[in-house]
Parts: structure tokens; sequence; C-alpha cells
């Protein structure tokens, strides 16, 4: 017991750190640019630092009460918002994907479609961001509708059970499948593009975005390893039919330990955010110097 106690205190302690960084990244972009519905990249990056704020939130409670049953174990947390908070943390982690996905079809469409303005502007993407969350709650509503988050007592919260392979399959298919292939395929479909076509007026555009959307696409690969833990313990459960120790656990610490790497790697793949802090670091630098 001692040990689910630390592990739920190290994911909690990620959550806390991720959600502080993603906290300060929205406070900083809507400070230093106004307004920041024009700028479309800026708009878009905002929209995935929102959806990892609500992912850090919803998760935070989940493992609230978890750390508090383990704390009072004769305590019954089951109550009629269970199945929703795990139901609000997959949609949070839905809309963080997909997010991606929107921000790879701009890119998508600054290369390929770039005569057609209208694809490009911050009113069309801001329908789409709405439209994305839209789809991220419509869509993990198959999981709560088959009832696949069951309540688990010795985690003292509502999860989807290892023993369920549909339900994880169907919710890994939403949360992580559609997006990453849909990504791999924008960022192919570029490629191609690129080297059928000779724009070398457009070329120094064109290798920005390339080069962006390449880091999302990498970045994308990496977050969505969060899920290997869980593959790894599900094919170990039907090889030996036994789930091994704290399998539950190292689910939910892959999980914290994803979003935390998403809070710093979205930072570095966004150029308007490095600028905005390299323009802080050259102030201070200013600052320092004219004190010595």
């Amino acid at each position: 017991m001692q040990f689910e106690i630390l592990v739920d205190c190290i994911i909690l302690t990620f959550l806390s750190i991720t959600l502080l960084l993603s906290i300060s990244i929205l406070i900083i972009v809507s400070i230093s640019i106004r307004p920041f519905t024009t700028n479309v990249p800026i708009l878009l990056t905002f929209n995935t630092y929102l959806s990892l704020t609500l992912t850090c939130v919803t998760m935070s409670i989940i493992y609230i009460y978890n750390l508090y049953g383990d704390l009072h174990s004769f305590v019954s947390v089951k109550d009629h918002w269970c199945q929703l908070r795990t139901y609000f943390v997959n949609v949070c982690f839905c809309s963080l994907y997909y997010s991606c996905v929107l921000q790879s079809i701009f890119r998508l469409f600054r290369v390929v479609f770039y005569k057609k303005k209208l694809l490009q502007s911050n009113q069309f993407f801001i329908i789409t961001i709405i439209l994305q969350w839209f789809l991220s709650f419509i869509l993990t509503l198959s999981n709560l509708f088959n009832d696949d988050y069951q309540h688990l007592p010795f985690l003292y919260r509502c999860w989807i059970s290892f023993q369920n392979t549909r339900g994880l399959l169907l919710a890994a298919l939403i949360i992580y499948g559609w997006p990453l292939i849909t990504i791999v395929s924008i960022y192919t479909y570029i490629v191609r593009y690129i080297h059928q076509t000779n724009q070398i007026q457009r070329k120094k555009t064109i290798k920005r975005d390339l080069l962006i959307l390449k880091r999302i696409t990498i970045f994308v690969f990496v977050i969505t390893a969060i899920g290997l833990p869980t593959i790894l313990i599900l094919f170990i459960l039907m090889a030996t039919d036994k789930l091994i120790p704290m399998a539950y656990h190292i689910q939910g610490l892959s999980m914290a330990f994803g979003v935390f790497i998403a809070s710093i790697g979205f930072a570095f793949i966004t150029p308007q955010i490095q600028e905005i802090f390299n323009r802080k670091q050259k102030k201070h630098r200013s600052i320092l110097i004219r004190r010595d």
C-alpha cells in the first residue's frame, strides 16, 4: 500500500508541474501576442495547451480520489460521477491529440492549398477547434455507453479494465490511432507534393512548414508511446492470463509522464513561442548589462 501511495504522489507531482507549465504558457501567449486569435499558429498552440491544462485537471481529480482511497482504504469513493470523471479524462486526451491534427492540417493548407486564403484564416480554424472539441466529446461516448468505465475498488476510481480488451482497443483507436494515422498521412502527402512541384519562390516557407510538421509528427509518435505500457501489459495478460502487479499504476505513471513531456515539447516545436522566450531573454540580458 505504501508503494501505491508513493506512485500516486509521483503521478500528481508530474501533473501539477505540467499544469503550472501549461497555464504559464497560456498566460504568456495571451499577454505577449494580442489579439492572439488573429495568429493561427498561436491560436492552435493555445488550443493544444488548453487541452493539456484540462487533461491535467481531470487526471489530477482522478488521482486525488485514488490517493484518498489509498490513505483511507475503508472508505468508498464510488459515486454517480465516477464514470463521468473518467469520461472527461478521455475527452481531454482525445482533444489533445486531435489538436495536433489541426496543427498538421494548417501546415497542409499553407503548403498545398496556399492560394485558398479562407482555409488559412483564423475564422476557419476557430470553427475547426470547436469541431475538434465536439468530436472529442462525441467519439469518446462509445466507451461510456458501452459501460467500459468500470468501478475498480482496489483503485478507488472508474477505469477501463485490462480484462476489457475491446474497450481498451476502442479507446486507443479513437484517442491515439486516428490522429496518428492522419498526421502521418498529411506528412507523407506534403513530402510527395514537394518532390513533384518546383516552387522556388515559396521554398523558404515550405521548408519551414515541413520542418514544423516533421517535428509535430515525431513528437506525436513520442507522446503516443505513453500507450505502450498499456499495450505491453495487455499482451502479457493475454499470454499468461495474469495481470502484472501495479499494472494500473504503471499505466497512470506513463500517462502523467507523457503529458509532462508534451507540455515542454510543444513549446520547442512552435517558433512563435520560442521567439517570445528569446525576446524575454534578450530583454533580461539588456537589463543586467545596464545595471553593470
